[in-house]
């Protein structure tokens, strides 16, 4: 994994995000007046931003014929860009003691991506009202050590936090996939028992219907890591999806459980494509997939309206991890 920082300039170069070498971090670190830990109250995680972008403007021979859903390389990008557009106005809002981690999408990529590409902007915001509260990672890998990797780099730079207070959210695309899956299994190494809940209305998802679709609510269930995440399609039909704040390395057998009349749901993927899901004594059992480790189940309301299917499913009981 490699990391840049928004601090400071690495070896005499802006270009690659405005970070300190590790040697330069640690001695700063140890200045007197930095001798205590400075306390980060709220983290953010930003997985792939400018995903679709990126990859058509990498390969641009590729977006002519390329088609998802019913929807074009243009298509994709435009809607992308209703929600990229957002993620710098949202950075230069963070507070003082907030820290942004973005996962790029793929490795080290060229200066002039950088400089000039998609992201260009949002790299200009976090290192200018960030400075050294801004990470850049390239060439992640979904684990749980990329999380105590970042616990890490924030040590080493100064700061630390509370898991059991800091705030968190993640940011992102694709909401089923790189948000979800990078951000639990980072949230494990990190200490954060409650993940990073999305903050569903910046991130981006792959599902054709939830691109054109309302976000409506977050449910967090009980004390668990675990929350609902409410919709409605663009025809008016609710929908919905449970997603994990916390996943360990290779887990992939958390699932949740609830009643609800068989005739009132169906469940599909992400392409909208029927799925089974088991039910047993009465209760459907849902895995707690992300793209990765399985594939995310979306539920859909039949002939039932919002507030009754978010009354049956948000009183799922999530199932106990495994030791």
């Amino acid at each position: 994994m490699t990391f840049l920082s928004g601090s400071t300039l690495t070896r005499g170069s802006e270009r690659d995000g405005g970070g300190p070498t590790a040697e330069g971090t640690v001695v700063r670190s140890a200045s007197p007046e930095e001798s205590s830990p400075r306390q980060l109250e709220r983290l953010i995680f930003l997985s792939h931003p400018y995903a679709w972008e990126l990859q058509f403007a990498r390969n641009p021979h590729g977006a002519d014929d390329y088609r998802w859903g019913n929807f074009g390389a243009a298509d994709l990008v435009a809607m992308e860009r209703s929600v990229s557009s957002r993620w710098p106005r949202a950075v230069g809002k963070l507070g003082p003691n907030d820290a942004l981690i973005v996962n790029y999408f793929g490795g080290r990529p060229p200066d002039a991506e950088l400089e000039k590409g998609p992201i260009a902007p949002l790299v200009r915001v976090a290192r200018e009202h960030l400075g050294d509260r801004y990470l850049l990672l390239f060439g992640t890998q979904s684990n749980n050590e990329g999380g105590r990797e970042i616990q890490r780099r924030f040590r080493e730079k100064g700061y630390t936090y509370d898991p059991a207070t800091v705030s968190t959210e993640s940011w992102g695309q694709s909401t089923e996939g790189c948000v979800a899956n990078f951000a639990a299994h980072f949230a494990e190494g990190m200490g954060l028992a409650k993940g990073f809940p999305m903050r569903y209305e910046l991130t981006f998802p792959d599902a054709p219907f939830a691109m054109t679709g309302k976000f409506l609510e977050r449910v967090a269930l009980g004390d668990s890591d675990v929350s609902l995440y409410l919709s409605e399609s663009k025809e008016g039909r609710p929908f919905a999806i449970f997603f994990p704040g916390v996943l360990r390395d290779g887990e992939s057998n958390r699932y949740v459980e609830f009643a609800i009349d068989p005739s009132h749901v169906e469940f599909t993927n992400k392409k909208g494509e029927p799925v089974t899901v088991p039910r047993e004594e009465g209760h459907f059992r849902v895995p707690l997939h992300v793209d990765g480790y399985g594939a995310p189940v979306y539920i859909w309301a039949k002939a039932i309206q919002t507030p009754a299917l978010k009354a049956a499913i948000a009183a799922a009981r999530v199932s106990e991890r495994r030791r």
